[in-house]
């Protein structure tokens, strides 16, 4: 009896150990830049900062709704799709913390790519299977060549969202 006790209670720390490092997976909708939903459970983006939805900066002489142009950006991608995320970690406000892709696209990477989004590493936990070099160089890249924020004046998103938190 207690053979089976233990064994019980064995395979359901092994259910639980799977189903929390199991992928997440489903029809996206996009939030912002950084984040969607997949089924009601709010997913970011691993290891990216996107602008927020009502962040503007200037490019070109003009105001640039940066945050508008960063969701539209990860709309075209993924919103309405079928996305897959392996979870990273849990944030403060219980969202999931994922790297994303949609087919083999990892979505972070993509969105560091286009310029539509900076990296943002300071939050990732120690363990994490994200290749941190290809996204350095992908930033690096688009800094060069100017894409998106990077030919812009703007203020970080990080330092945007300090300043109009309760606002």
């Amino acid at each position: 009896m207690n053979i089976r006790l233990v064994g019980a209670a064995l395979a359901a720390l092994l259910f639980t150990a799977s189903a929390a490092s199991a992928d997440f997976s489903g029809r996206a909708r996009v939030i912002d830049g950084d984040t969607f939903s997949i089924r009601q459970q709010r997913i970011r983006i691993a290891a990216i900062d996107a602008c927020e939805r009502d962040q503007t900066g200037f490019k070109n002489g003009a105001i640039w709704r940066c945050g508008v142009e960063a969701r539209q950006f990860l709309a075209s991608m993924i919103d309405g799709k079928h996305v897959r995320c392996v979870e990273i970690d849990r944030d403060q406000y219980r969202r999931l913390v994922g790297q994303c892709f949609i087919e083999r696209s990892d979505i972070g990477l993509e969105m560091v790519k286009a310029g539509q989004a900076s990296l943002l590493l300071r939050y990732l936990p120690r363990s994490h299977p994200i290749d941190l070099s290809q996204y350095r160089r992908a930033e690096n890249r688009a800094r060069q060549l100017g894409q998106g924020l990077w030919d812009a004046q703007i203020e970080s998103p990080s330092s945007y969202r300090r300043s109009h938190t309760g606002n």
